[in-house]
């Protein structure tokens, strides 16, 4: 791995005492220290060590991009154009220089080797993430284009104090409070390392932006919480950054475990309602998805999320890891997200996946719509819909929840249908829109009265507690309303009828 002046300059102080006579600088281009010797030409981004002949008094020119070690009174040009030049005051060994600095070569390669394996073969970045926090001693934390948390170093997770680093509130309103002074945009923009000031997050920050066709996609931040940056902690983290984007790329393009293809089946499946699919069990059955396993479908509200980077294929890939891969599939599919559990390999209730899944709901700001529990492959389009269904109606209905069955939306969602082509009070019954009128022209309770009636099961006595009147009252006015509409309860069609109309005008108040 190459390294820069200030990298060279840093840890090679406590052992030598050095003299610069130009700015140390963080760019990282040497590759190779070697000795020099008299009448050798300097090549650029090499490191050279020099040692004062006894007569010798020409002075050296070190090229621009080079750096040379002086250990003696040895005069060298100073101009601009030309290179670094560290004068040893104590005039070691050269020998102990050398191997110092080939030392410290090691080190850095040691950990570009790491970085490297991780990043082609580890199953996420936690790894790659906790190795170089052994280099920076800072935490690191890798978020999408909207906050969203993809990876962090595993330090924060041992230190309470570090807790709020990756604490979805704590982000979102830093980020909010950053966003009000419209600056975000354009540090969004910002290409290589940045620092951002304490004020913004609690604490100083190093951040890398990465792009994806030169849009933003994820940023690396690293946090001075541990110890103080380096100067040249900015290089190291964009260095950093080129691995950790080759990951991301990776483990996103290369999901060919048994999540990614049963991804591609149900979401083919879900494309083609109308399709025979005869083949589907067959399909399933080589990931042990049989038909008479019990499963059940749940769609993910996401438009919140920016669509246009990968948050959503990572919140597809926690879930799976979540639930189990080989019980569950995740995926993208029109502006949601689709899950499909197999309760049956999951070994678990439907109350149980879900209880899995809630505080992650809500860390997220995502809602759930969950279907009923199915068995076979002939309607998982249909599922499909009864989770999206879940999800539209509760949304409307209980802005407040963050888990819509479709069970529980279910009646709902029939009235809503009964009044799409008809205004919703030519569907209600004309009897009780005439209680509903003569309530309000003679400033009367009928509509209340009879309401609260059929909520109580036609029960008189529950019916006069919950209205707070005598029974005889009670009795008096259900004589007024059988005189003004004629209603007879004890039809059952006349009595669902009553009932559906209460609850679409419910709906519609």
């Amino acid at each position: 791995m190459k390294l820069s002046t200030a990298i060279l300059a840093d840890k090679l102080k406590s052992k030598f005492g050095l003299q610069n006579k130009k700015a140390l600088t963080n760019e990282l281009h040497l590759e190779q220290v070697l000795f020099y010797e008299d009448g050798d030409e300097m090549q650029p981004d090499k490191i050279y060590i020099y040692t004062q002949k006894p007569g010798t008094a020409e002075m050296l020119v070190v090229p621009e991009r080079t750096v040379l070690f002086c250990i003696g009174k040895v005069p060298t040009r100073n101009t601009e154009n030309d290179g670094q030049v560290f004068q040893l005051i104590d005039e070691p060994s050269p020998f102990a220089l050398l191997n110092e600095i080939q030392r410290i070569f090691d080190y850095y390669d040691r950990w570009e080797k790491q970085i490297r394996d991780l990043a082609q073969k580890a199953d996420s970045i936690q790894e790659l993430l906790d190795e170089s926090f052994r280099l920076f001693l800072n935490p690191i934390i890798v978020s999408s284009a909207d906050y969203f948390v993809i990876g962090y170093s595993s330090v924060i997770d041992t230190r309470e104090e570090l807790a709020s680093l990756v604490d979805l509130d704590s982000v979102i309103q830093s980020s909010d409070e950053y966003q009000n002074g419209k600056r975000i945009l354009n540090q969004r923009k910002k290409r290589g390392a940045y620092y951002l000031p304490e004020y913004i997050t609690g604490a100083r920050t190093l951040r890398v932006n990465l792009f994806e066709n030169d849009q933003f996609t994820y940023q690396v931040m690293m946090v001075e919480s541990l110890s103080r940056f380096k100067s040249y902690d900015g290089a190291l983290l964009e260095y950093l950054s080129v691995y950790i984007q080759s990951a991301l790329a990776r483990l996103i393009d290369s999901q060919v475990e048994i999540g990614h293809r049963l991804d591609r089946i149900l979401s083919d499946i879900l494309s083609n309602p109308g399709r025979d699919n005869k083949s589907a069990e067959k399909w399933f059955s080589e990931f042990g998805w049989k038909a008479e396993h019990r499963y059940f479908c749940v769609s993910l509200k996401v438009n919140s999320l920016d669509w246009a980077n990968m948050t959503v294929r990572f919140i597809c890939k926690h879930m799976e890891s979540m639930l189990g891969k080989c019980g569950s599939s995740a995926f993208q599919y029109e502006n949601n997200i689709a899950i499909f559990a197999n309760l049956t390999l999951m070994e678990s209730e439907a109350e149980e996946v879900l209880e899995k899944m809630v505080n992650f709901l809500k860390d997220t700001f995502l809602k759930a719509g969950v279907s009923n529990e199915f068995t076979g492959f002939k309607k998982l389009d249909a599922y499909y819909r009864q989770a999206v269904t879940a999800l539209e109606v509760g949304c409307r209905r209980k802005p407040y929840r963050w888990i819509y069955r479709f069970d529980e939306v279910a009646l709902d969602y029939v009235l809503e249908q009964a009044s799409r082509e008809l205004p919703v009070r030519l569907v209600c019954s004309e009897r009780i829109l005439r209680l509903q009128d003569y309530d309000r022209q003679h400033h009367t309770d009928y509509y209340h009265t009879l309401k609260t009636y059929v909520e109580s099961q036609l029960n008189a006595v529950q019916t006069a507690k919950k209205l707070f009147i005598h029974r005889s009252t009670f009795l008096y006015r259900m004589e007024k309303i059988e005189e003004l509409v004629q209603l007879d309860l004890n039809d059952y069609d006349t009595l669902l009828y009553v009932m559906m109309t209460f609850r679409i005008l419910e709906q519609e108040e």
